[in-house]
C-alpha cells in the first residue's frame, strides 16, 4: 500500500466533514442580527474650537506687531501676492478685534483705529533679515 492510499478518508467521512463545516458556518451566520444604522448611537457634535483672546493680545501694539510679522515670511513676493496675504490677514484681525471688543478687553474705538491704520498699509513694513534698504 502506498503512502497516498494510507492517507486518505473514505469519501463519506471527508463529506461528512465538510457538511458539518457547511453547517456550522451557516448556523453561525443566522445567528448575528446585522446592526443598522438606526440602531448605532448618534455621533457626537462637532467641537467648536473658539480661542479666546488674553488681555496682554488685545492690545494694539502687540496686534499691530504681529501683524507686521505675519506678513514678513512673504516680503518678497510680487505685489498682487502681498495685497491678498495683506487682505486675509485683516479679516484674520477684524475677528480678533470683535473677540477683544466683546470680552471687554479693547475699546470698540481703539479696535477701529487699528484696524483703520493697518488697512491704510500702517507704518512701513518690517523688512525682512538681510535685506536692502
Amino acid at each position: 500500500m502506498n503512502c497516498t492510499a494510507r492517507h486518505r478518508l473514505p469519501l463519506g467521512r471527508a463529506l461528512a466533514g465538510i457538511g458539518w463545516a457547511l453547517g456550522a458556518g451557516t448556523a453561525s451566520l443566522t445567528l448575528q442580527t446585522p446592526v443598522t444604522a438606526a440602531d448605532m448611537p448618534p455621533p457626537p457634535p462637532p467641537r467648536q474650537v473658539l480661542y479666546d483672546p488674553d488681555p496682554a493680545v488685545c492690545q494694539p501694539a502687540p496686534l499691530q506687531s504681529s501683524f507686521q510679522q505675519q506678513l514678513l515670511p512673504w516680503a518678497d513676493q510680487p505685489a498682487a501676492v502681498q495685497a491678498r496675504l495683506r487682505q486675509v490677514q485683516l479679516e484674520m484681525l477684524h475677528a480678533t478685534l470683535q473677540r477683544c471688543v466683546s470680552k471687554g478687553l479693547l475699546s470698540p474705538e481703539a479696535a477701529s483705529s487699528l484696524e483703520q491704520n493697518l488697512a491704510q498699509g500702517g507704518p512701513e513694513p518690517i523688512q525682512p533679515s538681510g535685506a536692502r534698504p
